[in-house]
């Protein structure tokens, strides 16, 4: 028999919900421009790719699993 310990509680500050609700409101609004020039027909292939809120572009590579640990290989 196991013993369950109890669930981890996860607190969010103030600007941590402000954050998300500032990224949810772009997203909703690029959905919403997006279903709009689709329904208006000024939809061009290939055009999807411009359609990304600036908050989801990054300018920097993405860490990869060892960097965001910390871990540095050592040379040998």
């Amino acid at each position: 028999m196991a013993l369950r310990r109890p669930p981890t509680r996860i607190d969010l500050k103030a600007d941590d919900v402000e954050e998300y609700d500032k990224i949810m409101k772009e997203r909703r609004i690029a959905a919403e421009q997006l279903a709009m020039r689709e329904k208006m027909g000024h939809r061009q292939p290939g055009s999807d790719f411009d359609e990304t809120p600036p908050s989801l572009v990054s300018s920097r590579k993405k860490p990869t699993a060892a960097e965001r640990i910390g871990y540095r290989k050592s040379s040998r």
